[in-house]
């Protein structure tokens, strides 16, 4: 079992091995060459020296111990000279680095609902606690981007500030079930508004995308203040994706206590406006999808969506652990240990 471990990591090693300039490594074949041409020409002088059926008798066959044969001058030197070949054809491997350390490509604001229609229940357990659960499906396949959180009811806040450290983002979704807004009602307009200031404030100004996950509990007296918002993204070249959470049904919205939001003596229902939603992304440049049960709302706004928008420079960020030193340092000791033997054999 230890060999087959063993060999499965060699196999992994030679997969992952590159060559800087592969070409050098023709120089390896240089000494192979030169021993080639020096048994050719041995073996022409020993025919001109006597006849084929008289070698045997002539020919002296060194007896030496097969340590002393590697040990030779030859041998050394052909082997230093190989190392030397691989060393300037600069063999690497491929470094992984820590999410926190890797350059972004890019940057994902995520503006969240967290007003009180998102306790509702036509999601398990209810809409806020689901839209947590597909945030930690997002950075899993968020690589090569920053990802900050903005959540909004009446005012919109800055969560998570933008960061590639996807753990980092991870801790403060632990929290956002505490999190107690200091004002009730819901103002989706100032929310996008506030991202987009955001990511017009940042330092580092990278390509943009925000992401505004929501039930789509729209008031009618909200709709000409987002389109105004959804324009002036637009115009800054950031798309906007949308995720619904909620349903056409939708439900009623609970209050602490165990009871219903009321209006007029009925429950006040929640429900998902999913063609608003969607259109407000098309203006914008991006799409839409409701929540689903496996991975294709992730599949539409992510894979096929933020990532094609701003597909990342893989060749830009990658680190290389460089291997040439190793090959380069045995190559000087065996050259060093050639001069020692060479010079011990001349003065014989």
């Amino acid at each position: 079992m230890a060999t087959l471990a063993t060999a499965g990591k060699r196999m992994t090693f030679w997969q992952a091995l590159h060559w800087r300039e592969p070409l050098w490594l023709l120089l390896a074949l240089f000494p192979l060459l030169l021993a080639a041409w020096g048994y050719f020409q041995q073996r022409r002088q020993a025919q001109t020296y006597a006849d084929p059926h008289l070698l045997p008798w002539v020919q002296v066959i060194a007896n030496q111990h097969s340590w002393r044969k590697w040990l030779s001058p030859q041998t050394l030197w052909a082997i230093a000279w190989v190392l030397f070949a691989i060393s300037l054809a600069g063999p690497r491997i491929p470094q992984t680095q820590p999410d926190d350390l890797r350059p972004a490509q890019f940057d994902v604001l995520v503006v969240l609902d967290i007003s009180r229609s998102m306790q509702a229940t036509d999601l398990a357990p209810n809409r806020l606690q689901r839209a947590a659960l597909e945030l930690h499906e997002l950075l899993g396949l968020a690589q090569g981007s920053r990802v900050g959180i903005v959540v909004y009811g009446a005012r919109p806040h800055l969560f998570a500030p933008l960061t590639n450290d996807a753990n980092a983002v991870r801790f403060y979704l632990q929290h956002l079930e505490t999190l107690v807004l200091p004002t009730l009602g819901t103002d989706h307009a100032a929310a996008l508004d506030f991202a987009q200031q955001e990511l017009a404030a940042r330092e580092q100004a990278l390509p943009a995308a925000v992401l505004w996950i929501t039930d789509g509990d729209i008031p009618a007296d909200q709709h000409a203040a987002l389109q105004t918002r959804v324009q002036i993204l637009q115009t800054a070249g950031i798309p906007l994706y949308s995720l619904g959470v909620g349903t056409e049904d939708g439900e009623a919205i609970p209050l602490p206590g165990g009871k219903w939001l009321e209006h007029d003596g009925q429950a006040v229902r929640s429900r998902h406006d999913s063609a608003l939603l969607q259109n407000l992304s098309a203006q914008a440049g991006g799409a839409y999808s409701a929540v689903k049960d496996d991975a294709s709302d992730w599949q539409m706004l992510y894979t096929k969506g933020i990532a094609q928008a701003f597909p990342a420079q893989a060749e830009a960020g990658q680190q290389w652990r460089e291997l040439y030193v190793w090959t380069l340092l045995a190559a000087m000791g065996l050259l060093f240990v050639w001069l020692a033997t060479l010079q011990k054999t001349l003065l014989r």
